[in-house]
């Protein structure tokens, strides 16, 4: 079940290609720059949703939730997508748009390729991203009264999980098994 459609960014997009054409200096170089991530973003969030929605969206086993944010104990998650099934399994999905590819290291670091300067940069890793979503989540969780089953409070479980596009090259360390 779709509980919530992911937002439309149009107008924050719309906004950005204006301070391309009429910015000047930096300001403009800067709004350039900003959109093309924009615009891969939203891309990438957008195909994920639609897959999302595809498989699950009129499922009665599953929710699901795109661009959630969470306000909690003065933290906040920014969640790209939250699938929930009847088994309070929660899965924590995070959407990246590698257009040059992505790396990772031995050490699970993440690099992506600077198409400019003709090599791997260091970025935040996304899986640490989303496991400071989980625990906001799970913090704002505790706080609402969930179902029980039997007179037991069902726990929640989380897996945190991040979507590429199926045409991203992914470098991965032959040392490690990542799923993907």
């Amino acid at each position: 079940m779709l509980i919530k459609k992911a937002d439309d960014h149009s107008e924050e997009l719309a906004e950005l290609e204006r301070l391309t054409m009429t910015g000047r200096g930096d300001a403009a170089i800067h709004a350039k720059k900003e959109l093309a991530i924009r615009r891969a973003g939203v891309k990438g969030e957008t195909e994920s949703a639609y897959l999302i929605d595809f498989h699950f969206g009129s499922s009665t086993n599953w929710t699901v939730i795109h661009d959630l944010r969470i306000e909690y104990d003065g933290r906040v998650a920014q969640i790209d997508h939250l699938l929930i099934n009847r088994w309070m399994e929660c899965y924590v999905l995070e959407t990246k748009h590698f257009r040059d590819g992505v790396k990772i290291t031995e050490d699970g670091e993440f690099m992506r390729w600077n198409g400019f300067k003709h090599t791997f940069e260091g970025m935040p890793s996304p899986l640490e991203q989303n496991d400071r979503h989980i625990a906001v989540l799970r913090d704002a969780m505790k706080a609402i009264d969930l179902p029980t089953r039997l007179g037991i409070r069902i726990q929640l479980a989380f897996q945190s999980l991040v979507l590429v596009s199926p045409t991203a090259r992914i470098d991965r360390p032959s040392t490690v098994r990542l799923i993907g």
